[in-house]
């Protein structure tokens, strides 16, 4: 009947989603780095070299501030990783991810370009790196939030599951909606990666199974 069927998604949604999946199974951890990435460090010392020597300093207090700052969310981004599995699989790729200072490509249309050119406001890489960097942890970030949002309704609903005078009142498409949310959320991250290498990582995944 309907209510076996909901119970029996629940106990399998309880199952994917407040038990451990062990995503990183198998894999190095990643110690908290020192320092950025040498390219995003190639990059401040470009732009002080293009300063006056009055706005050196300044410069150079400027990077050590951001620095700083990069050091201890990193720290503070390790505690969150061991209480959330996801949060910790997503950060592992993108800390893997490496640039490759002399293959970005400026995608601007031709009149864009030159008029970016003649204004001077080609990126550099350090600021190439900043928007990419951002978008993936603006987009893990809806993920880790549709899913605490998920994870809360679903206890909801297996407190009331647990009511065996409310068990038919159990509803669940709030349920639906927020998992449906936090699966828009991982179309759009999944998006960024680049096809060839999704496919090679099923085809590793495929010759392991």
């Amino acid at each position: 009947d309907n209510i076996g069927i909901k119970q029996a998604m629940l106990r399998d949604l309880e199952n994917l989603l407040l038990t451990t999946q062990n995503f990183n199974i198998g894999t190095t951890p990643i110690e908290v780095p020192q320092q950025p990435a040498k390219s995003y460090l190639d990059a401040y010392a470009d732009y002080r070299k293009s300063v006056s020597i009055l706005e050196k300093p300044g410069a150079m207090l400027v990077q050590n501030g951001e620095i700083n700052a990069w050091k201890r969310l990193k720290k503070q981004e390790k505690l969150r990783e061991d209480a959330d599995e996801i949060r910790a699989a997503l950060n592992y790729y993108t800390s893997n991810i490496n640039f490759n200072s002399d293959k970005f490509v400026l995608t601007a249309s031709k009149d864009e370009r030159s008029k970016m050119i003649r204004e001077d406001r080609i990126p550099d890489v350090r600021t190439v790196i900043q928007s990419d960097m951002g978008l993936r942890y603006l987009l893990r970030n809806d993920i880790l939030t549709a899913c605490d949002d998920a994870r809360a309704e679903l206890k909801y609903q297996l407190t009331k599951q647990a009511d065996a005078d409310s068990a038919e009142t159990v509803d669940g498409q709030e349920l639906l909606d927020l998992l449906l949310v936090a699966q828009s959320a991982c179309s759009k991250w999944f998006d960024l990666i680049d096809e060839k290498n999704v496919n090679e990582a099923l085809s590793i995944v495929s010759k392991e199974g």
